[in-house]
């Protein structure tokens, strides 16, 4: 069984489709990455999966569980969306850390308030009763994490005081603090320097060794050759093309999947 089957996602702004009938399915430990050129609503897809924009049509479904059906007259409540959040890690292209909290405090922040509102209200949060013992565990995940990204003595730092590829690495253990069933990226490398861009790759590509299922909106189309088990070219809304990197990078089928490479070949 798929982790994740999308269908026929459909999104419109106004007037404007900018999805027009997504349809994927991605399978634990897989990598998809997801290219194509601005405007593609590569961003967008993200954003509906992360629950962050509502689509008009389609369904998103995680482990056999539908988190949403547009042919469902129901609204989604505010608590039915956090929840549904939980499935997904999403890492931004801007990093969007708290400026005012330390690194560990960015990652502990909202599983902190996630165990003290499960105490609270359903007696528990992962075993734990008490709302200290379950941030002293938080604590220890945090570091645990700090680790796996190469940022064990930045823990008391503050955003400020790290590089820009330092930051998007603790985007990277906060979003995995909480566990997700999807680790999702938007254009991890966009805001950093090509000096920078290579620690940030290196970590996704351990990610990958790792077994992590993740999906990577990426213009770095050599990485996405490198890492991915699948990527899907999107143009104008739709899914131009899906398969292996050999098939999609280095076999293109479709004409605008042809001329997107071509013009990333030139650069």
């Amino acid at each position: 069984m798929a982790v994740l089957q999308v269908e026929n996602i459909q999104k419109n702004f106004g007037k404007v489709e900018v999805l027009k009938g997504i349809d994927f399915a991605v399978e634990k430990g897989e990598v998809l990455s997801i290219i194509g050129s601005s405007g593609s609503g590569k961003t967008t897809l993200l954003r509906c999966l992360n629950f962050l924009e509502t689509p008009q049509e389609g369904r998103i479904t995680v482990n056999g569980e539908t988190l949403f059906d547009a042919a469902d007259s129901h609204t989604l409540s505010d608590a039915a969306i956090r929840l549904n959040r939980l499935h997904f890690g999403l890492v931004f292209q801007q990093f969007n850390l708290f400026p005012q909290y330390t690194v560990k405090r960015n990652i502990t922040l909202a599983e902190g308030l996630l165990a003290k509102e499960r105490i609270k209200k359903e007696g528990s949060y992962n075993g734990y009763t008490d709302y200290r013992e379950a941030l002293a565990a938080i604590d220890q995940k945090a570091e645990r994490l700090l680790a796996e990204v190469g940022l064990s003595d930045k823990q008391d730092s503050f955003p400020c005081q790290l590089s820009g590829g330092q930051q998007q690495r603790v985007a990277i253990a906060r979003a995995l603090s909480m566990e997700p069933d999807v680790l999702c990226f938007d254009e991890p490398t966009s805001a950093l320097d090509p000096e920078l861009t290579g620690e940030v790759l290196r970590v996704i590509r351990e990610l990958k060794a790792a077994g992590r299922t993740m999906i990577i909106v990426t213009h770095e189309i050599e990485f996405a050759r490198d890492v991915s088990d699948t990527v899907m070219f999107m143009d104008g809304g739709v899914v131009a093309e899906i398969g292996s990197p050999e098939q999609v990078i280095g076999n293109p089928q479709n004409s605008r999947t042809r001329e997107f490479l071509a013009r990333f070949n030139e650069r």
